[in-house]
Order: structure tokens, then sequence, then C-alpha cells
């Protein structure tokens, strides 16, 4: 009954995946433009609605385009705020576009990190990247882990993600800090968070091998087929793996380096809330949605009545004919009396097929036909 309620959706995601993906990915990087503008607001508030719209309709057909044209149109806000940030930023987006546009879901999921931290959810980046681009989910998570970092610097805050969960990096605050500084002031203000100690240097790069891991790990075990072939108990048991990694690393991790941690993280490490949070919606959400994902590539199921009752159809049964009865010609001569039976052979239709018929040159006697 399910299979039949969802056959017209799943037939119709089977004509038009590679078009409904694109657009999916079209739409998030729409999405992410929209809410940078937002945040720096440089252009006028219709122009910002506007630009995210060409951007989606433009991505449906052309992702390489559509990044190249959300580089372009987010530089200008990243230049109000510093120089050097906006040549960082471009030569960054211009350099890796080919990459970035051709994954450009993973792009988007990759920089959708911060604002899914605000939530809670940024474990899913690792774990969902692993999911669906299998190995490459190492990078996806290196990548989410760095940039998260990255931005929540930017903004005055603390690395650690234990502080990092829960909030969203200010774009006034990043305003505030990179505001007038020329290009090694700039420079000093992206990696001092990182490097005030030996100790705060080794913790936040264990921090992103701990989600490179995670990534990896998951991407590598989502590929095999015992995984594909036990869903969706298998998954289950994949992203529990996923997540108790990622759980280890930002709960086991500070207990090795404590001086490390500062005041604000112990104080984060105390609540062991949203940490469990996280595993749990790690758990259900990759669960829930690399089943659906397996459902939908299997093939449509064929068309059925709901309301009329399954028949077993019974192989038919033909009737076995008696064989038939072979016609002999008996020929019979003076000499010899006795008839010698000779199977018939067919006659043809044609006229032209039968031999001319001539006199005996040997024998003078009388034949004789005899047909049962």
């Amino acid at each position: 009954m399910l299979a039949k309620t969802f056959r017209g959706p799943h037939n119709l995601y089977r004509r038009y995946q590679a078009f409904l993906e694109s657009t999916t990915a079209s739409i998030g990087l729409a999405w992410l433009v929209v809410a940078a503008l937002r945040a720096l607001p440089v252009y006028p508030p219709n122009w910002t609605l506007v630009i995210g719209g060409a951007i989606a309709l433009v991505g449906i057909r052309w992702p390489l385009l559509a990044f190249l044209a959300a580089v372009g149109v987010l530089a200008y806000p990243v230049y109000t705020v510093n120089l050097y940030l906006a040549v960082l930023f471009l030569a960054a987006g211009l350099l890796g576009a080919r990459w970035f546009a051709h994954f450009l879901g993973a792009t988007v999921l990759t920089l959708s990190t911060p604002l899914l931290a605000q939530y809670h959810l940024h474990w899913l980046v690792p774990i969902l990247g692993g999911l669906w681009w299998g190995t490459a989910g190492a990078a996806i998570g290196g990548l989410a882990a760095v940039w998260g970092k990255l931005l929540g610097g930017m903004a005055g805050l603390n690395p650690d993600w234990l502080i990092l969960s829960g909030q969203v990096p200010s774009a006034q605050a990043m305003v505030v800090r990179f505001q007038g500084a020329n290009s090694l002031d700039t420079l000093l203000l992206l990696i001092e968070p990182f490097a005030s100690t030996p100790d705060v240097v080794l913790y936040n790069l264990l921090q992103v091998v701990g989600w490179i891991v995670a990534g990896g790990v998951v991407g590598s075990l989502a590929q095999r087929r015992w995984v594909r072939y036990r869903t969706p108990w298998s998954i289950l048991v994949v992203t529990a793996g996923g997540g108790v990694i990622m759980l280890a690393t930002h709960l086991g991790l500070p207990y090795w380096l404590y001086n490390a941690l500062t005041p604000e993280a112990v104080a984060a490490l105390q609540n062991r809330t949203a940490p469990l949070f996280s595993l749990l919606v790690v758990i259900v959400v990759g669960t829930t949605v690399f089943t659906v994902r397996e459902s939908l590539d299997l093939p449509v199921a064929p068309r059925q009545s709901i309301w009329r009752r399954r028949r077993v159809r019974t192989p038919a049964v033909r009737p076995v004919r008696p064989p038939r009865r072979k016609k002999t010609v008996r020929v019979g001569t003076a000499r010899n009396p006795d008839p010698v039976p000779v199977q018939a052979r067919p006659v043809s239709s044609l006229i032209s097929d039968l031999p001319e018929w001539e006199p005996p040159q040997d024998e003078s006697g009388l034949i004789m036909l005899e047909i049962d």
C-alpha cells in the first residue's frame, strides 16, 4: 500500500533526478548569497532578492556560471570590510571554481556549517558528506571544520567548536575587527585565534582531524556492499559510528589538552546536552536521508490498481494432440502383386513443382493403386 502510494513521486524523481538535484543545489547557493547580503547590506533590499533568484535560475543549467556570479556579487561586500580580505576571497573562489561548481551540493553543505552550528546541526556536515559523496566526505569534513573556525575567529569568537556550537558569527564584529587593517594585520587577525599557544594550535588541529576522520570513515563504510543490502539498520550503525567519532573529538579531546581550554570552553564542556543532541540528530537524520535516497534510486514499481486484489496467474496448459496418421501409397505391378507401402510426400500447391509424367520404358504391366 505504501509503495503504491509513493509510486507517482518516485516515478517523477527518477525521470527528473538530475534536474531536481541541480535545482536543490542552486537554490541552496542562492540562499547562502541572500543570507550573506542581508548580513552585509550594501545592495538595495529589492536587488538582493533579484540577485538570489537569478543565481538560482542560472545554477540549474550552468552551475559554474552561477558560482562565479556568486563570488563576484559577494566580493564587493567583503571589499567594504577589508580590501585584503576581498583579495583572498576572490583568489580562493576563482582558483577552486571548477571543483566547487562541479560539487555544488557539497560546496553549499560546507558553506552552511556556521548557520547549522547555530542550531547544533553542524555534525551533519561530515556525516552527510560521507553518505552522499563517499570518501570525499573526509575533505568535506575538514573544509567545514576549517571554514567554521575561520569565520568564528574573524568575528572575534573562540574557534573552539565547544563555543561555536549554538552561536552564529556576527558580520558587524568582522567589520569592527578588520576595518582599516593593512595586509600584515589582516593575516595576523586571521591566524591569531588558532595559534595563541602551541597547545591551542594542536587542539584546533586535532579537532579538524576529528572531522576528517568522521567523514572519511562514514564515506568508506557507506560504499560497502553489506551496508547497502542491510539498510536501514546498517546505515544506523554507520551514522552512529561517525557520531561517536565526533563526540570523542569534542568531549574527549579537551580532557587531554585541558590547558588549551578557555574559561568559556570549560563552562561549555560541563553541558553535555548539546553534544548528545547533535549525536541523536546525526543518527536519525543521516539514517533517514540515506535510506530515502537509496529507495529513490531503485527502479519504479509496476503500475497496479490499489483497489484490485492481486491475482496469481497460473500458466495455461495446452492440450496434447494425438499424432496424425501418415498416408501411405501401395504400388503393385503384374510381376510383383504384393503392394509395397510408400510414405506419401507433401504435395505442393504450385503446379510448376510437380514432375512431368513419362510412360514406363521396361514394364508393360498394369499399375495398381490402393489408397487407405
